[in-house]
């Protein structure tokens, strides 16, 4: 199963390829939906890098949905910038599925990206009783991107946990 947006973004390509590097972003545009927290010693990193982080995510802040690992690859193709996360996950409802996510920017005009976000997940019978909230927190990334965009450059400093 999967969900996915297709999204125009109001900032230039480098700026949006710059912010998926981010930990902040993934923790901003999922927000009061998820919540995301690091379960490194030191918090996030600055940047993601290539190196497996783990971290813990709750529904509304509230309600556990287990750990996982984001682990991140990164390559182009035909113009395409592409971000791969094949994370696993280790307790919860993120140990009972497998993902694939994968976001790709392009430039959408002079000023403009345009960004795919799909996530692929297998969870057996039930990827059924996932979809509609994956769906949900799917449309919210979309409404926080869109918002987010413009104010990318210049974030604030990095916080050790979000």
């Amino acid at each position: 199963m999967h969900v996915q947006l297709k999204l125009r973004l109001a900032c230039p390509v480098d700026v949006a390829t710059d912010a998926l590097r981010d930990p902040r972003v993934m923790v901003a545009v999922t927000k009061p939906l998820v919540v995301y927290r690091s379960e490194a010693p030191d918090g996030f990193p600055s940047r993601w890098t290539e190196e497996a982080h783990p971290v813990s995510a709750r529904i509304l802040g509230l309600l556990p949905l287990g750990s996982t690992h984001v682990d991140l690859d990164w390559h182009e193709r035909d113009g395409a910038w592409i971000q791969r996360d094949t994370g696993r996950g280790t307790s919860g409802q993120f140990a009972r599925m497998r993902i694939n996510h994968r976001m790709a920017v392009t430039p959408d005009g002079a000023n403009g990206t345009l960004l795919r976000d799909r996530l692929e997940f297998h969870a057996g019978p039930l990827g059924v009783a996932l979809w509609p909230g994956l769906w949900l927190t799917w449309q919210w990334r979309a409404l926080r991107m869109k918002a987010l965009a413009p104010t990318w450059r210049g974030a604030p400093t990095h916080p050790k946990h979000a």
